[in-house]
């Protein structure tokens, strides 16, 4: 099992014992939030086991970060079992426009592991973020300004899509190195290439 997921050794290791505490101990398991690689993975593992059921949400549609519950297949899922709030982020803009980087930055900011949030989304201007029900009051208690806007969070039981924005480029490369691919797309050296790649900038079907 191991060998078809090199790196992700510790994640699938904690999988397999999910698996066996919903198979054994008939349990309900709730993960964290997980990116769409390691959803991916439960799949693999526990997705073709007929006595075990795989349901995901990530609070608002489209979302890319979900949590999983692995539980036996007679359980009944329902939305609250998830234990996602959906928070709205109201600022004021007149002392500028905040990003996705700035809400991320916030949360980070307060010691929140990136696990307990999921997708941060801007509609209209005003933010949703998906998170972890049980951190929603710590999270309302201590974010109150964002660089220098002050700002409000409140549930919400709003239906939030998410659309994603792609670019869709074609290029003719003479081999599928992923150093030859990055360079063609951003016009770079394959040098830089070679060191975006070597950081962890560059993610292939969201693995790095």
């Amino acid at each position: 099992m191991l060998e078809h997921f090199k790196g992700e050794e510790v994640f699938v290791k904690k999988v397999l014992e999910y698996r066996d505490q919903a198979l054994y101990k008939q349990r309900l398991i709730l993960t964290k939030f997980l990116n769409p690689y390691h959803q991916s993975i439960v799949y693999s593992i526990i997705g073709n086991n007929e006595d075990l059921i795989v349901k995901e949400a990530g609070g608002m549609d489209n979302s890319e970060m979900k949590r999983m519950i692995i539980a036996p297949a007679f359980y009944e899922i329902e939305d609250q079992d998830f234990e996602i709030a959906l928070v709205k982020i109201k600022y004021a803009r007149s002392f500028g426009k905040l990003t996705h980087r700035d809400i991320l930055g916030a949360l980070m900011s307060l010691g929140v592991k990136r696990e307990l949030f999921g997708d941060i989304y801007e509609y209209h201007d005003v933010f949703y973020v998906a998170m972890d029900l049980k951190i929603y009051d710590y999270v309302k208690n201590n974010l109150n300004l964002i660089k220098h806007s002050k700002v409000k969070l409140s549930l919400s039981d709003e239906s939030i899509e998410i659309t994603h924005q792609y670019t869709c480029k074609t290029f003719i490369v003479s081999s599928f190195r992923l150093d030859k691919i990055v360079s063609s797309i951003y016009n770079l050296p394959r040098s830089k290439a070679v060191n975006y790649i070597r950081s962890g900038f560059v993610k292939v079907n969201h693995k790095e």
